[in-house]
Order: structure tokens, then sequence, then C-alpha cells
């Protein structure tokens, strides 16, 4: 009995500790992992990298001023190899575990990228998750252990413009919504439509976040940065791989002197050198 209840008392602690970090999902990922612990992935690992911890402080800041009109709308455009898959694994995990009922989309490009790359990313970092015993992960989605499993999910989900239903129905009025693009510049313009009119509930916490590398000058993903249509809805930010810890710096300067510094190549995209 003695020892059941101390297990009662560490999860009700544990549960008010992962409340206690709804709107820092900063403080969240140095808490909810196993940085630097012998004999774990993270062994080696402090934290996160300084513009993942810029990206989680912006998110942070925009949920606790109160002063963002709809959702909250960031978009990153990145080179390869920056750590964006693993910062999409903390956002979706942190807006899990942190309040109650919240429902989370992420799509990419293909259904290739969300399968091979994107997914086996987040299960990678929910078996790191201190709570991961909350949640049941499967093939393509990540439920609340009980009766809430309908209502407190993450789904990866697949698109074409022809069948944009997951997109349709994100709704959870007076909770939290979280939807994720990753490669965004090859979602078409259709999802972005339906995904855009479905993000309407009052008085209910929206993020939408959107990462990729553009490959082209047109579309919403290049749209949300300076000169774009919807510009002024987003707030934008250009990572470049040279700059960031732990990139291969050989092989980007193979890249640049492939594809010129001011062209598409796979460690720098400059949206405003597009054309």
């Amino acid at each position: 009995m003695a020892a059941e209840a101390r297990h009662r008392d560490a999860e009700q602690e544990l549960r008010e500790t992962m409340a206690g970090f709804r709107h820092d999902p900063l403080g969240f990922v140095h808490f909810a992992f196993p940085w630097g612990e012998p004999g774990t992935e993270l062994a080696n690992e402090k934290g996160p990298r300084q513009w993942q911890t810029e990206e989680l402080e912006q998110i942070s800041t925009h949920l606790t001023t109160g002063d963002i009109d709809g959702a909250i709308r960031i978009a990153t455009a990145s080179g390869h190899g920056i750590g964006k898959s693993a910062l999409v694994a903390w956002i979706i995990l942190w807006a899990l575990a942190t309040a109650a009922l919240t429902k989370v989309v992420i799509t990419a490009n293909t259904g290739d990228q969300l399968r091979t790359k994107t997914w086996p990313e987040v299960a990678k970092w929910f078996k790191l998750l201190i709570c991961r015993h909350w949640f049941i992960l499967e093939a393509t989605s990540i439920r609340a252990k009980g009766p809430q499993s309908r209502t407190w999910r993450c789904d990866a989900a697949t698109w074409s413009e022809t069948n944009t239903a997951a997109f349709a129905g994100l709704h959870n009025k007076g909770r939290r919504i979280v939807l994720l693009f990753d490669e965004a510049s090859q979602i078409a313009d259709k999802v972005w439509e339906v995904a855009e009119g479905a993000l309407t509930d009052e008085d209910t916490e929206i993020l939408w976040l959107v990462f990729g590398n553009p490959t082209e000058n047109t579309g919403r993903f290049r749209e949300c940065f300076s000169g774009g249509r919807f510009a002024h809805r987003w707030h934008p930010r250009q990572i470049d791989s040279r700059e960031v810890p732990g990139t291969n710096k050989a092989e980007i300067d193979r890249w640049i002197k492939d594809y010129g510094e001011d062209h598409y190549c796979p460690v720098n995209f400059r949206i405003d050198s597009i054309g």
C-alpha cells in the first residue's frame, strides 16, 4: 500500500509539473528528456541547439503575450541537417503532455517523407519521454490511454488535393490545436486553404507551424515570407545550416560549389534569392 501511495504521489507530481510547462515548451524539453544521462541516446547531449531554443522561446512568447489574432503562425525555412525533425517531435510531445484533450495533426510533402523520416523521429523522442506511459504510440498516431484517446491525440496524416478531410475537421473548441507541415513548400495550396478554414474555433489555443527548404518561388510557403501575399499573417524565420553546430560543413562547402550560394542548394535557402 505504501508503494502504491508513493506511485500515486509521484504521478500526481509529474502531472502537475507537466501542466506547469503548458506555455513553456523549452522548459518542457529540458525536463522531459534524459539529457546527459549515461546509458541513454542523449548521454553526450546537453539540450537543444541555439536556433531550436529560440524557436521554442518564440512559441512561449506568443502563447503568453495574448496578442495573437487567431492562430499562432510560425514559418521556418532552413537547409538540411539542422535538427528540424527533432524540433517537430518536441513540439508534438510538448503539446500532448502539457494540455489535456489536445489535438495535433502533422503532414509532410509526401507520404514517404512522413512515414520514413518525420514519424520515426517522433517515435525516437517518444521513447525517451518521461511521461510516455500516458500515451500509446502507433504507426501513424499517438493517443492518450483510456476513453479520451479519440480526442487527445496526434495523427500523422497524408494528403491529396482531392482528399483534404484530415484538415477540414480540426476543431477543438476551448482547448488546444496544433497543426504542423513538414517540407511545407511542396504541400499543395488546396491543403493550406482547407486547413486555414478549419482553424476558426474561438477561445482556443491554435498553433500552425510550417517548416521547409523551398525549391519553388511560388506557393503558400513562399508567401509566408517577406513580399508574400500572406506574410503579414506569419512570423517567419530563416536558418542557415552553416551557422548551426553539428552540420557537415565539408559537405555544405561542396553543395555551395555545385549549386552556387545565391541559388537553391540543400544547405541554405534565401527567400529573396529564388527567381
